[in-house]
């Protein structure tokens, strides 16, 4: 009888250290997860109009590579993850008329994200790279004349925006400018995209 005692009681000590343990796992769960996000600034009133984080397969290394058609009519633009080979965005470009984000399908609506009572401080200018697709002369901006502060602005509150740079603070902020109509385009269709890596 004593032993069935003991061993009920042994059981019953193991039984609670393991849920202890379980507990403190749960409490601080580790996000070993590979993550991009995406967030869309619209190019003349700067503002905050949505975004999408995406999850790709794990990888050493954050290079963003692309697939340019030239639009003689109809061209597109495709950016990928080089590592994993995943898409980070798909969008068609027509000369003059008006293409559109494939991939992601949809942006999930600006008020869907958290927002801080107060703005992230912003980066140093050397943080920030320009996605370039374009040959020299297709109309690229020069870095020079890019509002990086206003872009910042319109991001810089929100907590995932915090949390990507608390994870990965010398990071790359990439910038991707996407025209979807080119020609004669029309600078209220075009919008910088911000890309983060956590």
């Amino acid at each position: 009888m004593k032993k069935t005692i003991l061993l009920f009681g042994l059981g019953v000590f193991f039984t609670a250290c393991s849920d202890d343990n379980a507990s403190t796992v749960d409490d601080n769960p580790i996000n070993t997860e590979n993550k991009v996000l995406l967030l869309k600034v619209d190019l003349l009133t700067n503002t905050f109009e949505g975004g999408k984080e995406l999850i790709f397969p794990d990888a050493d290394g954050f290079t963003i590579g692309h697939d340019y058609v030239s639009p003689g009519d109809f061209g597109s633009i495709k950016l990928k993850y080089t590592e994993t080979g995943g898409t980070i965005f798909d969008g068609t470009i027509i000369w003059s008329g008006l293409g559109g984000m494939t991939y992601p399908e949809a942006l999930d609506a600006p008020n869907t994200f958290s927002v801080m009572d107060n703005s992230g401080e912003m980066p140093a200018l050397s943080q920030f790279e320009t996605v370039n697709y374009l040959d020299e002369g297709e109309g690229v901006i020069p870095p020079a004349e890019i509002d990086y502060q206003s872009i910042w602005n319109a991001i810089s509150d929100l907590q995932q925006v915090a949390a990507y740079r608390a994870s990965n603070p010398n990071a790359k902020i990439h910038l991707f400018l996407y025209t979807p109509s080119v020609g004669i385009g029309d600078p209220h269709d075009w919008d910088w995209f911000v890309i983060l890596k956590n």
